[in-house]
Parts: C-alpha cells; sequence; structure tokens
C-alpha cells in the first residue's frame, strides 16, 4: 500500500457541486475526491469513469470508497451564520408582533427557564440535531446568559458533531429582573466560558482544526451598558475571539438604542467604539443601514448575517442585499430561528431570493449568488474561507449528500432532468429528507433519531 493510500478515510466518485466565485457555480461530473485521515480534501480528480476505478483506487480498502448514482451529488455544506439554540422550541410562534413585544412576549419568559441545565439539553439537543438533518455543518449559535446551560450546547454540539461558534449571551439592562446579569457577573462568567471551550478542544487531542469556538455574544446593544460593552470587547482581543450581535433590525430598534448611546454617531459606531467590531464581528439583519454604517462595515472588513426569514416574519423591513455584495461586504445567510420558522438555510435561501426580488426585481439574487452566500459567503462571515465552503485540496471536508430520488422526497425527478436541473430543484424544491448523509471534517455525523 502507497503511503497516500494509507492516508486516505474516505473517497467519494460522481457529481460535486460547489461555488468557484459569487457568480459561477462548477459543476463536478466524474469527480474522484480523497479525504485524509485529518478530514481535508486530498485530491480531485475530474471526468474519472467508472471503468478508470481499478487503477486509481489502488491500495484504497473497498469499504473507504463510496459511488454516487446518477441521483446524488455532493454539496459543501450550508452555514447558518445566525442562529438562537434557546428558541427552537417556539418556532413559527408569534410572527404578529414586531420584534420588541415579540421579546417580551415570547422570548424572555422562555430563555428563563435556561437556568435549569437539564431543561437547556434537552432543548438544545432538538435544536442541533434539526440544524444537522437540514444540512447545516457550520452554525453561529446564540445561546442564553446561562453559564451552565451554555456549557450543556457545548456538550450537545460535541457530542453531534457539528462546526460551530457558541455564545453565551450578555444582558445587564433592559431586560426583565428574571434575566439580567451584573457587569460584574457577566464579564467572568464569559471569560469562564471561553476558557471551558478551549479546555474541551484541548483535551480532543485532533490535528484537525478544533470545531468548536466560543464567541462574545452581546445581544444587542440595547441589553448592555457602555461598561459591559466596554469589556467584552476587551475579552475578544484577548482571547483572540469572534463577536456576534444584532444590528439595525429595526427602526423601533434603532431609535431605542441611539437614546441609550446619544454621544455616537450610529447604532454601527457603537459597537466600534467599544472595541466589537472587527474583521471576525459578525452583524446580524443590518436591514435599515446608513452609507456611513455601511463604509465602518467595509472599512473593519465585518461580516453580515442575511436573516430573510425572520426579517419577513416578524416584520422588520428588506436588507439591501445587492448594495451589500456590490460593496464586497462578507454577507452569508442566517436562518434566526425563531424570529426565522425554519433552521433550514434552504429555507433562508428562498426567503433571501423573494427579498431580493421585492426590493428591486431588476438586480434580484441569481442561483449562483444564493448558493454561494448559503456556502462560501457564511464561510467568509465566519472568517473560514480558507478551511470550509467549497470543494478546494487542502480544505476541510464539509459535506452533503444529496439524493434527489430517495423514498419520501418532495421533488420529483423526469428522463429530462439534467445534473444542473436536479441540483436546482434540490434548491427550491428539497428539504431534510434529501441530506442522505452529512459529513463534517470529513466525518458523517450520526444525527440522533426524532
Amino acid at each position: 500500500m502507497s503511503s497516500f493510500a494509507a492516508s486516505i478515510s474516505k473517497v467519494f466518485h460522481g457529481t460535486f457541486i460547489h461555488s468557484v466565485s459569487i457568480n459561477e457555480i462548477e459543476f463536478i461530473e466524474g469527480g474522484l475526491l480523497f479525504i485524509d485521515i485529518h478530514g481535508r480534501i486530498a485530491r480531485i480528480l475530474k471526468g474519472v469513469q467508472k471503468t478508470q476505478l481499478g487503477n486509481m483506487l489502488e491500495g484504497v480498502d473497498e469499504e473507504k470508497v463510496i459511488i454516487l448514482n446518477e441521483n446524488q451529488f455532493i454539496i459543501p455544506g450550508f452555514i447558518d451564520t445566525h442562529i438562537h439554540a434557546s428558541q427552537y422550541s417556539y418556532c413559527g410562534n408569534g410572527h404578529d408582533i414586531p420584534l420588541l413585544e415579540w421579546l417580551d412576549t415570547l422570548t424572555f419568559p422562555h430563555e428563563s427557564k435556561f437556568k435549569d441545565p437539564d431543561y437547556a439539553r434537552q432543548i438544545y439537543s432538538k435544536a442541533v440535531a434539526r440544524s444537522l438533518r437540514n444540512g447545516t455543518t457550520s452554525a453561529c449559535w446564540f445561546a442564553t446568559i446561562h453559564l451552565d446551560a451554555t456549557k450543556e450546547l457545548v456538550r450537545v454540539i460535541e457530542e453531534q458533531g457539528q462546526r460551530a461558534y457558541i455564545g453565551k449571551v450578555n444582558m445587564n439592562q433592559n431586560s426583565p429582573d428574571f434575566l439580567i446579569e451584573t457587569t460584574e457577573s457577566s464579564v467572568a462568567d464569559t471569560r469562564a466560558f471561553i476558557e471551558y471551550v478551549n479546555a474541551t478542544n484541548a483535551h480532543m487531542g485532533t490535528e484537525s482544526k478544533p470545531l468548536l469556538t466560543p464567541i462574545i455574544t452581546p445581544r444587542f446593544a440595547i441589553s448592555c451598558t457602555s461598561d459591559l460593552l466596554r469589556e467584552l470587547g476587551r475579552l475578544a482581543a484577548e482571547y483572540h475571539v469572534p463577536i456576534q450581535s444584532h444590528l439595525c433590525e429595526t427602526s423601533s430598534e434603532i431609535d431605542f438604542t441611539m437614546s441609550f448611546f446619544p454621544n455616537s454617531v450610529n447604532y454601527t459606531a457603537i459597537y466600534a467604539e467599544h472595541g466589537l467590531l472587527n474583521r471576525r464581528s459578525i452583524m446580524a439583519h443590518c436591514v435599515h443601514m446608513k452609507d456611513e454604517e455601511w463604509a465602518l462595515m467595509k472599512d473593519v472588513d465585518a461580516g453580515i448575517s442575511h436573516c430573510a426569514n425572520s426579517n419577513f416574519n416578524i416584520k422588520s423591513g428588506m436588507a439591501d442585499v445587492r448594495k451589500m455584495i456590490d460593496l464586497d461586504l462578507k454577507v452569508g445567510l442566517g436562518t434566526d430561528v425563531a424570529g426565522g420558522y425554519s433552521s433550514s438555510v434552504l429555507e433562508a435561501l428562498r426567503c433571501s431570493r423573494t427579498c431580493s426580488i421585492a426590493r428591486n426585481p431588476g438586480k434580484s439574487l441569481s442561483i449562483p449568488e444564493l448558493f454561494y452566500l448559503a456556502t462560501m459567503g457564511g464561510a467568509r462571515v465566519m472568517e473560514l474561507g480558507d478551511t470550509i465552503g467549497n470543494f478546494r485540496v487542502g480544505k476541510e471536508f464539509d459535506a452533503i449528500l444529496v439524493n434527489t430520488s430517495v423514498k419520501g422526497s418532495p421533488l420529483d425527478i423526469f428522463a429530462h432532468d439534467t445534473v444542473q436541473t436536479k441540483f436546482e430543484k434540490y434548491l427550491f424544491v428539497g428539504d431534510d429528507r434529501n441530506n442522505e448523509r452529512v459529513y463534517v471534517q470529513g466525518k458523517e455525523v450520526r444525527v440522533p433519531e426524532e
């Protein structure tokens, strides 16, 4: 056996589909893709016939080889750049009320229950499993203010095998008495959480990159005093960890925020002034932005999570994604459960198309753009563009094996269908039933049964 064959953990032969740029999707038919023992893509060959496989797979154990049929293809795993794990239990509820009222009526009372880690585990186990079944291989999770429950989310994600940024939420003002921290406890618990995740990664003992990353998570500027925001900025710099929050989601939220920070010129500047806006920042929504705010986001290379599903459901408005793309800002898709009714990035993709048509039919998002935002765009937002997002040698293999003809599939395949039309049907008709297998870092994820 050659040294190369010995280093291979899995080989796929069939069709691979990925973004090579925001305007171009590559369809690789007859592809032969080798995954090494660290979960990285070791080699990609194109145009390989089945009759050639014997010679090309010499030395590779037969059980490591997966040969796709004509109705199967592999795409990069979806990347959800904004999702609230604690909100999964009320997906689809409360969509008749605006954001701030929605938080008071649904979100805050539910989040108070997460002081019980056992309760948290029940919700988190289902939330992460559903996300994985939907093909989300990487996610940016918001938890709650509760340290022990947020550690439980880490354990659930580690057990289920997803790649994730995980944040303990910070709230020390404008929150119910039953869901508020002091500045000191918020900072101390955030530090403890960062060190907990780092210790978890240290015990993994792997040459692959850690799948779990702590992320600084002020809920939004409304919920944090200036002192707390400043301390969180210092923690982000000290530990070199990413940052996530909400930005310019609704007009009323912006007005309320600015009343607490009258010396700041705009909402985006609040985060910048407190050390919370940089290339590792992920700001959700960005629906009602001023030109100077776009310029600030561009200057620091911050990322944006576009959450069209949520924005429609709680009537926040329609973000100008075309403008974000034209400005070459980093943009990915977020499901924003439970403002969004589904943790499926496919649903986020479809809603993003609708949003772009409603804003400007002549400049609506194309299929290549939508697919890019769901994969490579999200990777860029998470500053993981060199690690995941498409199929390049050296990147880690996060992927979905799609079967367009699986039993119970919501889409139908006909004799006239090509690889491209099957792919398009999956994007606009398919769902988790078509996600036959999901891989993270080269390993198949075994999602718990419902």
